[in-house]
């Protein structure tokens, strides 16, 4: 049984035919479920709970990376399988899992390709692609050092998912910390060489009275001290045949 997750964005319009032939391409392959439409008054782990509670097995969020984002930290600690249906091509958590945008997307839930990828976790939160510092007096522990930029001003990104920055990759039970520090020169802020961090585990903490703001999956702000593992092989993920790991 599947229970599909409308983000509250999708409540506009111009969002209408598009789910239109969502659906129908859903009905088509067999795979119709339960709809849940958030909003401010609709508690999206209420609506979750209540849909396992159901029968079912499968909770696929519609909508941008931040709405499978904030279905993840519901589904993580279930035995449900997530998939996903983008409603646009900015969506860097689908090209990875090989899920191509709106409608072609029923077609990769239909296949049921199941993997088991790899989460980061900060305290109590769950994240799926990265988590980023930016500007922050911090200070690293990690292994049996203590790590702090070069620099005043520097950016921290703990990385999941493979980039152009990390060659990390959700199933292989490592998180990769980069840091990169920025110096001020004539002609604006240039990057220097970056640092790569490998880990499982680290902690960050702030070397100033003030917290630092750690930003997960561009849309949950969490505050320094905190402690980042890695939770190997936590989430069941319906992935493409054309997601970048194996």
């Amino acid at each position: 049984m599947y229970l599909y997750i409308y983000d509250s964005f999708l409540n506009d319009k111009k969002y209408s035919d598009l789910l239109i032939s969502i659906e129908k391409r859903l009905t088509d392959l067999g795979i119709k479920g339960k709809i849940a439409r958030l909003s401010i008054l609709k508690n999206m782990k209420e609506m979750i709970m209540d849909g396992v509670k159901e029968g079912v097995q499968t909770v696929v969020a519609i909508g941008n990376a931040q709405t499978f984002a904030k279905v993840i930290n519901v589904v993580a600690d279930l035995d449900v399988a997530l998939g996903l249906i983008p409603v646009d091509n900015n969506n860097p958590i689908a090209k990875v899992l090989g899920i191509p945008p709106r409608v072609m997307a029923c077609d990769v839930l239909a296949s049921r390709i199941i993997k088991k990828i790899d989460l980061g976790k900060i305290n109590n939160y769950y994240f799926v692609n990265t988590a980023q510092i930016e500007n922050g007096d911090v200070t690293i522990e990690y292994k049996d050092f203590k790590i702090s930029p070069i620099t005043e001003k520097s950016k921290i990104t703990l990385y999941n998912f493979s980039n152009k920055f990390s060659k990390s990759s959700p199933v292989d039970g490592i998180l990769e910390a980069v840091i990169t520090p920025i110096k001020s020169g004539l002609f604006g802020k240039k990057m220097v060489e970056q640092t790569i961090l490998p880990f499982t585990k680290i902690k960050i903490g702030s070397r100033a009275e003030e917290q630092v703001a750690i930003l997960t999956d561009e849309q949950i702000i969490m505050k320094t001290p905190a402690e980042i593992v890695v939770v190997p092989q936590k989430l069941k993920v319906i992935v493409g045949s054309e997601r970048h790991f194996d």
